[in-house]
């Protein structure tokens, strides 16, 4: 199950990058200014965060309603956004509204994909999470060298192309994984327990929800880099190929943390990693915010290890362990959400920022943003674990 857990996480993270790592080469591709494109991405990012949110609730109130059964549509949902794209490939509101629509439902894919790790795990299937989700980083390694690539040799419409190819892996994968999910079981009256509604949620885990609120002023920090990434590369004299190496890097150092997150840390607490990992958001910022040569870049990126790495490798697990099952979709998908809320206001800041300020001075705003976040977030992270 974990080899099968490991392809539905490649098959995202691919999908990811070509999504969101590669939507400003894409759409300034097509014509679209910063600001523009921002408004693209932070609409998309927004209905991704929205409709994943929404979905988890729907599970977690409605016993019958199981990720397993809703994975299908949104991918082919995510498919026919992409179908859109081929056959509009030039500036206008059919692209706009369409790569809007591919990043909502490829964003949306993980708060299924957690739930599914969350059901398997409550099922009594044995997955490792960190090695699975290492290879979503390996694979995304390969995404982003291989279309940073056929971007620079052939033109952006590789990005749709690419998309395509990766939803037949994932919709292969999820297949392969549903096929050996175990039953759910019932309690002994007959029926699962229902989840609450989210306002009745947010009342029961205050404390999560302060970490949630500095998960979304880190990722905003986080997420002007990643999402603008062709622009810091562009001002320390890289250009499209650049990126996409710089990129495969920043995957790549998450790979051994992740992989072998189980064997490194398996006497620390998640609570104390996911600490451990807020600090080293605000150090990395600095970092990038220093870097003055694309060399530079690439040793600041080496922080993605102890940063982004290590909160992915605890917040999963972090999440079961203080959050009842009965609300485990909301609780996955609301930290995933988060971290996009963080890029939806990245996107929406970040593009007016960067049109009218220098590259420089965004970052260090981002870096001050990310070492507020930090302090929030730690002030969240809680030891209790929750009864099942």
């Amino acid at each position: 199950m974990t080899f099968y857990y490991a392809a539905v996480q490649a098959g995202f993270w691919m999908t990811w990058c070509s999504a969101v790592s590669y939507a400003a080469v894409y759409l300034q591709g097509l014509g679209y200014r910063n600001a523009e494109l921002g408004l693209i991405t932070a609409a998309g990012s927004l209905c991704g965060a929205l409709l994943g949110t929404s979905l988890s609730d729907w599970i977690d109130r409605q016993p019958r309603v199981t990720a397993d059964r809703l994975a299908l549509p949104v991918l082919l949902a995510q498919a026919a956004a992409l179908v859109l794209l081929l056959f509009f490939p030039v500036k206008g509101a059919v692209s706009a509204v369409g790569f809007a629509l591919y990043m909502s439902f490829s964003a949306s894919v993980n708060s299924l994909n957690l739930k599914l790790y969350s059901d398997a795990a409550y099922r009594g299937t044995a997955i490792n999470y960190g090695f699975a989700r290492g290879m979503g980083s390996l694979f995304y390694v390969f995404a982003s060298l291989i279309l940073g690539f056929a971007v620079e040799r052939t033109s952006v419409r590789a990005v749709p192309v690419a998309g395509l190819l990766l939803f037949v892996w994932q919709l292969a994968a999820f297949l392969c994984f549903r096929r050996h999910l175990p039953p759910a079981q019932t309690s002994s009256g007959g029926s699962t327990a229902k989840g609450s509604p989210l306002p009745v949620f947010i009342r029961k885990n205050r404390r999560f929800c302060v970490l949630l609120l500095g998960t979304v002023l880190i990722f905003f920090a986080h997420n002007v880099v990643s999402s603008y990434m062709i622009n810091i590369t562009r001002n320390v004299g890289g250009d499209t190929s650049t990126m996409g190496l710089l990129n495969g890097f920043m995957a790549a150092v998450e790979i051994p943390v992740l992989v072998f997150s189980s064997a490194l840390f398996s006497k620390r607490s998640n609570a104390s990693l996911l600490r451990v990992a807020f600090v080293f958001f605000a150090l990395k910022a600095a970092a990038i915010a220093l870097a003055t040569s694309v060399p530079l870049l690439g040793a600041a990126f080496l922080l993605q290890a102890p940063s982004y790495a290590l909160y992915t490798a605890a917040i999963v697990p972090y999440v079961a362990r203080v959050v009842a099952y009965e609300d485990s979709a909301k609780a996955q998908s609301l930290a995933f959400t988060m971290t996009t809320l963080g890029g939806v206001l990245a996107n929406i800041l970040g593009g007016w920022m960067f049109d009218g300020l220098s590259v420089k001075n965004v970052l260090w705003i981002a870096c001050a943003v990310s070492v507020l976040g930090a302090a929030v977030a730690v002030s969240g992270v809680q030891s209790r674990t929750v009864k099942k």
